[in-house]
């Protein structure tokens, strides 16, 4: 029997839930741990990326190249339906097919394209701009007249809240545009009151938003927002964050002390660093192909 796609996965999700809620992760360990704790589908974060692999902010450097191969192995290690943030395009109309043809090809479940002018950069950034409409709707249109699977959901993101020159009375005529044009979904990018979330939540077709701590979307839950008619709260920066924190933690105490036992609380098991690493499915596979248990690959002594 064919397997069914992480594209018709999320839509039976979608048909299922009025509300979805899930993480930003921006690699395979990222992805797989998301799966464990329970998240039935995550969006790739661009911006952690651009942190993680490349030591970057967000300011459109990250390659679709470099992009492409950390969604790769972020498939090859978790099984739930995975959206992936595609930023402006990566370029025009043909990236944008390229895009979206590969993207159906490898599996993903969907992508989010947003409005911002080229380089992009995080919505939270001074001196961000979007395009205008018309050069929005070429690119909504071209990943829709690309698409083959219609399955794959598109996500239009709108940053016109972010613009000094537009604001969210602007967002949210953009986000009704949006979704006349064909998006699937909408997310408006960071409404600055908390006023302006019920207005979301009100527009009455899919929404999207975010819970970025820091902003004044922290006031919310996502059970919160679900009450107020918005479809999917994603938590973009949580973890990439929370990496940087303990890595920041655990780094100075190294350097100050040259141990780190202050920090064992925040330190996983040996048995949990290989469990989430896939360790016991390697151990396994070894010892079925051999047919000894300790051929190969063994645990650690110590956990």
């Amino acid at each position: 029997m064919k397997r069914q796609t992480r594209a018709a996965q999320l839509r039976a999700l979608m048909r299922e839930k009025p509300h979805i809620y899930f993480p930003a992760v921006y690699d395979a360990l990222s992805a797989s741990m998301a799966e464990k704790a329970g998240f039935e589908a995550v969006l790739v974060s661009g911006s952690s990326i651009s942190n993680e692999r490349l030591g970057i902010t967000d300011i459109g450097v990250l390659s679709y190249g470099e992009y492409r191969e950390t969604l790769t192995n972020m498939l090859h290690a978790s099984n739930i339906p995975i959206i992936a943030d595609v930023d402006t395009g990566f370029g025009g109309i043909s990236t944008i097919l390229r895009m979206v043809e590969e993207y159906e090809r490898m599996d993903l479940a969907g992508i989010m394209l947003e409005d911002q002018t080229f380089p992009k950069r995080c919505a939270y950034f001074e001196g961000l701009t979007v395009v205008p409409e018309e050069e929005m709707y070429l690119r909504l249109k071209a990943a829709l007249c690309a698409r083959k699977d219609s399955d794959f959901v598109i996500m239009a993101r709108t940053d016109a809240a972010s613009d000094d020159t537009k604001g969210m009375d602007e967002a949210l005529r953009r986000a009704k545009l949006y979704y006349e044009w064909g998006a699937d979904i909408v997310y408006i990018s960071a409404p600055p009151t908390r006023e302006d979330f019920f207005r979301i939540g009100e527009l009455g077709f899919p929404t999207a938003v975010c819970i970025i701590e820091g902003t004044p979307s922290e006031q919310f839950t996502a059970a919160e927002f679900a009450q107020i008619g918005i479809t999917w709260t994603i938590f973009p920066q949580s973890l990439i964050r929370a990496l940087i924190y303990a890595n920041q933690q655990v780094l100075s105490a190294l350097y100050a002390t040259g141990s780190c036992r202050a920090y064992g609380s925040i330190l996983c098991s040996q048995r949990e660093r290989n469990d989430h690493a896939a360790l016991p499915k390697y151990v396994a596979f070894e010892a079925a192909v051999t047919g000894k248990s300790d051929a190969g690959i063994t645990h650690w002594k110590y956990f």
